[in-house]
C-alpha cells in the first residue's frame, strides 16, 4: 500500500521548555519536516506543497501544535511521540492512524471510525487525557476529517506528483546486482547519546564506504530517556579479504572519533552487530555477535 504519515517527537524538559521535531514520509521518502522552535512545516520536495493552499497548510500547523504540544502535569521531563497518517491500498480501501506514546509506552490513540480518543492502557493520566480531548467535539470532528479526507487526498496528490522522486529513490536504494552471492550484514548500533547530532560511517580498509546499496541507516531516532539512537548496516561478502570498522563522531567524545574494527583478527561469522553506548561524559563499547544472513 501507499502510505503518508508524520512522525513527531516532543521532549518536554519542564512545564515551560520543550523541543520538538517532526518528519513526514511518503513511504520512505521524506516530504515535510517541522521546525523544532516554531512548529512551521518545511517542504522537502518541490511538489510537497500540492493539494492544500498556503492558508490550509498554516491551519494544519496549528492543529498539530495544539494537539501534540500539550504538556502533561507532574511528570517532567518526558517524551511524547506521535505517529499520524493514512494508507491507501490497491483495492481502493484505506486506513488511518493517529497514535501517541509517552516515554516509549503506548498512551492514547484516535479512533477514526468512532471519532473519539481511546486510552491505550488504564493509567490514570491516559484516562484523564482521553476524557479531556473527547470534550472538544469540534476538534475530534476536525481530526476525523483530516485523517479520512485530507490525508487521503494529499496521499493521492503526492503519489501523482512525486512519482519521479520515488523512482529515483528506488534506484538509489536498489537491491544487490544480479548474481551477487549471499552477503553478511555488519550492524553498528549507537545508542543513548545526547545531544542529537552524530555521524556514523563504515570504513573499508581505512577508507569511508560511499553511499550505495551496501549501506543502510535507520536515521536518528529518540529513546524514551531523552537520548537518541541510530543503526547503520553494511552488506559485505563473507571472507572478502577486506577489513571493516565502524566510526562514530559525537560531541561527547571530546573531538575524537570512536573506531570499532572488524577485520582479519576475528573469524567471519554470518553477521556482526557492534553496540555502542555514548554517555554525556563517558563511552562504553559492547560487541555482540548476531547470526543474521541476507539472501537474495
Amino acid at each position: 500500500p501507499w502510505s503518508w504519515g508524520l512522525l513527531k517527537t516532543t521532549v518536554f524538559h519542564n512545564a515551560s521548555s520543550r523541543t520538538m521535531e517532526g518528519l513526514a514520509l511518503l513511504r520512505d521518502l521524506r516530504t515535510h519536516a517541522m521546525d523544532c522552535s516554531t512548529c512551521k512545516i518545511r517542504f522537502l520536495q518541490p511538489w510537497a506543497h500540492q493539494g492544500l493552499t498556503p492558508k490550509q497548510w498554516q491551519g494544519l500547523e496549528t492543529v498539530l501544535h495544539d494537539y501534540l504540544c500539550v504538556s502533561l502535569p507532574g511528570i517532567h521531563p518526558f517524551v511524547l511521540q506521535a505517529s499520524i497518517g493514512c494508507e491507501l491500498h490497491p483495492n481502493g480501501t484505506s486506513r488511518q492512524f493517529c497514535d501517541a506514546a509517552v516515554n516509549g509506552k503506548d498512551f492514547i490513540s484516535f479512533s477514526v471510525d468512532e471519532g473519539t480518543w481511546v486510552a491505550r492502557h488504564r493509567h490514570k493520566l491516559a484516562l484523564i487525557s482521553r476524557d479531556f480531548l473527547n470534550q472538544d467535539k469540534s476538534a475530534t470532528a476536525m481530526a476525523q476529517f483530516l485523517l479520512r479526507t485530507t490525508c487521503i487526498n494529499e496521499l493521492k496528490s503526492f503519489v501523482q506528483y512525486g512519482k519521479e522522486s520515488l523512482e529515483r529513490q528506488g534506484e538509489a536504494g536498489s537491491p544487490p546486482p544480479s548474481g551477487t552471492p549471499a552477503l553478511v550484514l555488519l550492524v553498528c548500533r549507537v545508542t543513548s547519546f545526547y545531544p542529537r547530532p552524530v555521524r556514523v560511517a563504515w570504513l573499508q580498509d581505512g577508507e569511508e564506504v560511499a553511499a550505495g546499496w551496501r549501506l543502510n541507516s535507520s536515521g536518528i531516532l529518540p529513546n524514551a530517556d531523552l537520548t537518541y539512537q541510530l543503526r547503520s548496516s553494511l552488506a559485505v561478502g563473507p571472507g572478502d579479504g577486506h577489513s571493516y570498522a565502524c566510526r562514530v563522531q559525537h560531541s561527547s567524545l571530546g573531538g575524537q572519533s570512536l573506531l570499532l574494527p572488524w577485520g582479519h583478527s576475528r573469524p567471519w561469522g554470518p553477521g556482526l552487530a557492534v553496540g555502542i553506548t555514548l554517555g554525556a561524559l563517558a563511552i562504553a563499547a559492547v560487541v555482540v555477535v548476531l547470526w543474521w544472513r541476507i539472501r537474495r
